[in-house]
């Protein structure tokens, strides 16, 4: 069996709220989770499953993800969603002087984003953590 896609997909939908995302074609905002998704994959290190092989339609991983490494996806996945809305923002404020940039509204948007990126990297970081702690043994540690 294999996990498709759209498992993933699906898991990172019911994490965000996003209008850009809900008026995209189906293609369109399929392409920018796959890249999302992509960006998140090397940042699975510790993942048991060989998530480099890839189905030959190019729709999934091969081997089957259980629950929680599907969870620990869609997870990174949120982050790399956050990524360019924060780092726009911080390139706004950068280009513009503290007076100019007293629209308070986006000033406070900037921070909510940079919380909640800070919040999905804690959260990240505590699912590799249980993740690594439930899937390998003390005998993993010693060379024989």
């Amino acid at each position: 069996m294999a996990t498709p896609y759209t498992t993933i997909y699906v898991s990172f939908l019911n994490k965000v709220s996003d209008q850009y995302l809900a008026n995209m074609s189906d293609i369109d905002l399929n392409l920018q989770m796959l890249k999302y998704l992509n960006s998140s994959v090397p940042k699975f290190k510790k993942c048991k499953k060989d998530l480099s092989l890839r189905s030959v339609d190019g729709l999934g991983f091969t081997e089957d993800l259980t629950d929680e490494e599907v969870e620990i996806l869609a997870n990174l996945m949120v982050i790399e969603w956050l990524r360019p809305q924060v780092n726009s923002l911080e390139l706004l404020k950068q280009s513009m002087g503290s007076k100019d940039f007293n629209l308070y509204s986006q000033a406070n948007h900037l921070k909510e984003l940079q919380t909640l990126r800070k919040d999905a990297q804690s959260e990240i970081s505590k699912l590799l953590v249980d993740y690594s702690y439930n899937n390998n043994s003390l005998d993993d540690l010693y060379d024989d």
